[in-house]
Order: structure tokens, then sequence, then C-alpha cells
């Protein structure tokens, strides 16, 4: 008897480290916030220049020059609201000129805040700039969304916000890129899901 029960003792330690060897090997790794952009060859016919940081919420809302001072506040106040971290900003270029790409990542304070960021940008560009929405099937939430001159794929996963564009210059109301657009946006979810801060 005494046998059998060190044996099933035993059987049920391994089974344990087993399950969490398992576990472990299951979770994410953590991952920078350089880490939650585009990566070289990602998005098709781009080359990326380095990424900026930028800390202060204000500094990076004041970039859309579009917005009166009582819009920046209350941007501003919003993300502070939200626990704003950080956004790394990494632009992308390519044939038509500098700058014709886009991918950021935004850290708030939880996911929570992030989803609610991300409705709130949504709501403000469909509202105010880029009427035109579409589904991005491969990313769960993802939201799509363009005008005549440039399209962007945005979509939140844990405690961040990312945001996948492109533009360009001739006038049209369908994206030359659009399908390598969603393939970009579509490879960074998979890369990055379910990944913590790190």
């Amino acid at each position: 008897m005494r046998r059998l029960g060190f044996g099933a003792v035993l059987l049920t330690g391994v089974v344990s480290c087993v399950l969490c060897s398992v576990v472990a090997a299951a979770s994410p790794k953590p991952l920078p916030l350089s880490a939650r952009l585009l990566e070289r060859g990602e998005f098709r016919g781009f080359t990326l220049e380095a990424p900026r940081s930028y800390k202060v919420a204000k500094t990076w809302v004041a970039m859309d020059t579009s917005l009166t001072p009582a819009q920046v506040r209350a941007q501003v106040a919003r993300l502070t609201r939200e626990g704003f971290k950080e956004v790394l900003a990494e632009f992308l270029d390519n044939a038509q000129g500098p700058r014709m790409g886009l991918s950021t990542v935004m850290e708030l304070g939880s996911a929570a805040s992030a989803r609610a960021e991300l409705a709130a940008e949504v709501r403000y560009e469909t509202t105010h700039q880029a009427p035109v929405t579409f589904r991005v099937s491969a990313i769960p939430g993802a939201v799509g969304y363009g005008g005549g001159g440039g399209e962007n794929i945005t979509f939140a996963d844990g405690p961040f916000l990312y945001l996948v564009g492109n533009a360009w210059q001739t006038p049209t109301t369908r994206n030359p890129r659009h399908a390598a657009l969603t393939e970009a946006a579509t490879k960074l979810y998979q890369r990055v899901h379910g990944h913590p801060a790190g």
C-alpha cells in the first residue's frame, strides 16, 4: 500500500511538472515596444525609417496640426485618463516618396483603455476625416478606415493600440496597396498577439 501511495504521489508530481512545462512553453514571452512595429519585409514595397519615441501625450497629439487647441486638450486629457505611457512611430518610404506609410504602437494603462482609445480614434477619424470603414476579418476587433488619399488599419491587443497605414499621391477612391496593407497588419497582429509588455 505504501508503494502504491508513493507511486501515485510520484505520478502526480510528474504530471504536474509536465503541465507546468507545457503552460510555460505556451505563455507568450514579453516584447518591448520596439518589437511591436512592422519589421522589414512585412509591408511589401516599403522600407522602414528609424522609430521615433513620444513619451509625452501632448507632443504626440499635437503632431496632428489639423486639431484645434481645444481638441488637443481633450485628446490629451483622454489619453492621460487611459494611462498613456508611450508611442513609437515608424515612418515607411516607397517609390512615391518618403513617409508614405506608417506603423505605430501606443502603450496604455490596461487592455480596456486600449479598446477605449481604439473606439475614440475610429470615431474621430470617421467623423472628421475618413468616413469609409472596412473590416479586417483576420484580426479580432480591428477597424480599417480611409478616404481618397490614405487608408489605415488599427487594432488593440492587451494594453497596446496598433496602427498600420499608407497614403498615395494619385487621387483615387481605392487603395492601390489595400491587399499589402491588410497583409502587413495581419502579420504584425500574429507576431505580437498576447505578448505582455517587455
